[in-house]
């Protein structure tokens, strides 16, 4: 047993120090330019290699990729780089020591790969520092503004749109009666006013303005329970319900002088 060990042992050290001296020749050649014997060689790493790690496995594609752009391979190197990425989408060239050109190349390999196969980041390069930035959900956005188009119309539509099923029925059902007892109210409450007008009677012109002033009143309340609602309605599409405008990152904050001004953009 203890020979049989040994004899393992030996062997994965001979396969470390050969994985090793495998990678620092490939080191070796990157430093002197032989790009077609890097590509061989790191075919034949890949292929007779099935246990490397994952850092390995990104030197490898790194030098790789290099190798190819630098022959005009193009299409080879953004499979040596999606390669990388596949294993970690944070990786980035070390501009010291990376020509701008291969660094410049691999940004736009990596904004596609993370726009088709994450559909959420994609990332802008700002002289050596990369600052993630989200994608624009164009769907999410075309459903706020087709929900605050009906939410406009009458407030709780909007939420129902966007699957605010409890919230859209509620606002929906107060917006209905607000609506309907503020047109109740204006009716009732300009044939009160005439009936008041037209009163000649002292105990009756009484009796008139009471009811006027009554109906007048809840005319008031109702307009001014609607508009509260249909506010609500609107502020709370866009900023709280769903993918808001500000979840979306768009609305923008403008400032000319003393003047500050809010801009959608949908």
């Amino acid at each position: 047993m203890t020979v049989i060990f040994s004899g393992m042992l030996y062997t994965f050290q001979i396969y470390a120090q050969q994985k090793g001296n495998n990678i620092a020749l490939l080191k070796g050649e990157m430093e002197t330019f032989k790009y077609n014997k890097v590509i061989t060689d790191a075919d034949s790493i890949l292929r007779f290699n099935s246990n490397l790690s994952s850092k390995d496995l990104v030197d490898i594609n790194m030098m790789k990729g290099i190798a190819q752009f630098s022959l005009s391979d193009n299409n080879g190197a953004k499979k040596s780089f999606i390669n990388i990425l596949k294993i970690d989408t944070t990786f980035e060239f070390n501009p010291a020591d990376t020509s701008p050109k291969i660094i410049g190349f691999f940004d736009q390999v990596k904004n596609e790969y993370m726009q088709i196969f994450h559909g959420q980041k994609q990332y802008i390069k700002v002289d050596t520092v990369f600052i993630p930035k989200l994608v624009e959900d164009e769907k999410a956005a075309e459903d706020i503004k087709e929900a605050l188009i009906r939410s406009v119309i009458i407030p709780g539509l909007g939420h129902l749109y966007l699957n605010e099923y409890l919230k859209g029925g509620v606002l929906t059902a107060i917006s209905a009666l607000t609506i309907g007892s503020s047109i109740y109210f204006i009716i009732d409450s300009n044939k009160k006013e005439n009936q008041y007008l037209n009163a000649t009677d002292p105990a009756v012109m009484q009796s008139a303005y009471n009811k006027f002033n009554t109906s007048y009143k809840m005319k008031n309340i109702s307009l001014i329970s609607f508009a509260t609602v249909w506010l609500y309605s609107q502020i709370d599409i866009l900023f709280f319900t769903g993918k808001g405008i500000i979840n979306n990152s768009n609305i923008q904050l403008h400032s000319e002088g003393n003047k500050l001004s809010l801009k959608f953009f949908f």
